[in-house]
């Protein structure tokens, strides 16, 4: 894999964020299968030698908008708790976790398991990173049950929360993110009274 880990300059993260842009709005548009290297320069107004310099073809591409995408959504759900709290169902608000904003600012990303020629493999990826946003992340105080915090309670959670999140997509987006995140509270209400932040 092409795709480097040392810090990159301002400039070249704004070129690889454009290509990655042009990527997913070009696989919207016509599909994943038929989205070439000079599809996504051609509409990031890049040549082919940028593409080059930053990704060795499109799957090294299509590896790196994942990785990021999903490390994105496991951050975006714990950064703005301190380890160790202790937070009360009963006293989160629309304001609480920012899982269901990121999604709706990334709308162009998650509309892509609309698609039906879409990035293989896409469809697995989302109830997993959620699974491990909650299994590394969160530790359930649950309502009448023991084992809220296995794997398989985890991973049911997961592919609930995923589930929700691409009805939402198909409805166009009809609820607002603060209607969707008081829903999401009302269900984990519904099985935690509380949660500590691993």
């Amino acid at each position: 894999m092409k795709s480097k880990k040392e810090k990159l300059s301002p400039q070249a993260e704004r070129t690889k964020h454009h290509l990655k842009e042009a990527y997913v709005e070009l696989i919207n548009e016509k599909g994943y299968s038929h989205v070439s290297v000079t599809d996504i320069v051609q509409r990031a107004q890049y040549n082919r030698a940028t593409f080059y310099l930053y990704y060795l073809d499109k799957p090294d591409l299509t590896e790196e908008l994942l990785r990021e995408m999903f490390q994105q959504i496991k951050r975006t759900s714990t950064e703005r708790y301190e380890k160790g709290a202790d937070i009360l169902t009963s006293a989160m608000d629309a304001d609480s976790f920012e899982l269901i904003s990121f999604v709706y600012d990334n709308r162009s990303f998650f509309n892509l398991y609309l698609v039906e020629d879409t990035i293989p493999g896409l469809h697995g990826e989302l109830p997993q990173a959620i699974f491990e946003m909650l299994d590394e992340g969160f530790t359930f105080e649950g309502i009448g049950s023991d084992d809220i915090n296995s794997t398989p309670f985890k991973l049911y959670m997961a592919h609930g929360t995923a589930g929700l999140i691409l009805e939402w997509a198909k409805t166009g987006y009809e609820k607002s993110p603060k209607e969707m995140t008081g829903t999401l509270i009302s269900i984990v209400r519904s099985f935690a009274a509380a949660f500590r932040v691993n």
